[in-house]
């Protein structure tokens, strides 16, 4: 027989060879995939969070329909502290697994921080009636109520909150200031007694030891039976801008820096203080009228110390009013 009519057997048997190789190659990447999951899950158990985040990544770039995938990287993300990050993966999730409990709650906590007031108390609403047992959608809701100075109601949701987590600072915050505004002062100063006690190492603690004293003297003074004396001097007072000639007169407001964990964290919003510009020319003390959280109220008194005005007037003579001052805190 001519060689020659040995080829068409060799040909084929070639292409049976590619094929299966293809083939394997197919199998072997699908495994391949597959396994890069079930590590990135197991890193995710044994608390490498950043180790998981990774790999979580590269499984939705193969396949962003991976509900699994979104629901780790989540997890990874909210664990690490980057709650926009995981907020973004849960809203991932959700379109596919609309009935997640943790993930609507945990979105929840994510939006609160980032001021979207609305949208945090549908999801916590949502997470609420799915049975989710988490104090996170809890406490998403009493801050918005807060916000939208419904301080019964806010003070209502943190206490549930609290019952999950007592020790969980931000409920302690959030309820302490709605007290306040309630005029509640010894209930306002016992949730910040609690959350010092319970948060001694929280980097605003020192910040929040400062309010604590100043609700105290308010309360003092509110026990107190003597009015203010009309005769007190005038550079000990403290006057409101409806009291004085000329009103303080900012030359430089410095903006305040974010703070990282903040910005992990995509925190947005408005810090409102409540400062007095004294006579002297300095700003003392500050009061945090709406705080937001992870050290930006910090960050809003030390650019509010560092205000340089010149001091409101009465009758030709430099006295200290109060003052209202905002921060917006963004990320771009």
């Amino acid at each position: 027989m001519h060689p020659s009519a040995h080829r068409p057997v060799v040909v084929l048997a070639s292409l049976m060879l590619l094929l299966c190789g293809n083939n394997v190659s197919a199998q072997q990447s699908k495994v391949d995939k597959k396994s890069e999951f079930d590590r990135a899950v197991e890193l995710y158990k044994h608390g490498d969070n950043f180790g998981a985040i990774e790999l979580l990544q590269k499984v939705l770039e193969q396949n962003a329909n991976n509900a699994d995938a979104w629901y780790f990287l989540g997890l990874a993300c909210y664990d690490s502290g980057w709650f926009w990050r995981a907020g973004d993966a849960f809203e991932h999730l959700l379109r596919f697994r609309p009935n997640t409990a943790d993930a609507h709650a945990k979105l929840s906590y994510a939006l609160i921080l980032g001021s979207q007031s609305e949208r945090a108390v549908v999801e916590a609403q949502r997470a609420i009636e799915l049975g989710d047992s988490s104090p996170e959608p809890y406490y998403a809701i009493a801050e918005a109520n807060l916000r939208a100075r419904n301080y019964e109601e806010a003070v209502d949701r943190a206490n549930h909150a609290l019952k999950i987590k007592s020790a969980f600072g931000l409920a302690l915050i959030t309820k302490s200031m709605a007290l306040y505004y309630l005029d509640r002062y010894p209930e306002a100063i016992a949730a910040l007694e609690s959350f010092l006690q319970t948060n001694a190492n929280d980097p605003e603690a020192d910040l929040w030891r400062e309010q604590l004293e100043r609700i105290r003297a308010r309360e003092a003074r509110k026990k107190s039976l003597e009015p203010t004396q009309p005769s007190e001097a005038t550079e000990d007072r403290i006057f409101s801008g409806r009291e004085v000639t000329t009103k303080a007169r900012v030359l430089a407001k410095p903006e305040p820096t974010y703070s990282e964990s903040a910005r992990q964290a995509g925190v947005t919003g408005t810090v409102i203080l409540r400062a007095v510009f004294s006579g002297k020319g300095e700003v003392t003390d500050i009061f945090v009228a709406q705080a937001l959280s992870y050290g930006l109220n910090l960050k809003a008194v030390t650019a509010a110390k560092a205000i340089r005005f010149v001091p409101a007037t009465k009758d030709g003579k430099p006295v200290s009013m109060w003052m209202e001052l905002q921060y917006n805190f963004e990320l771009y």
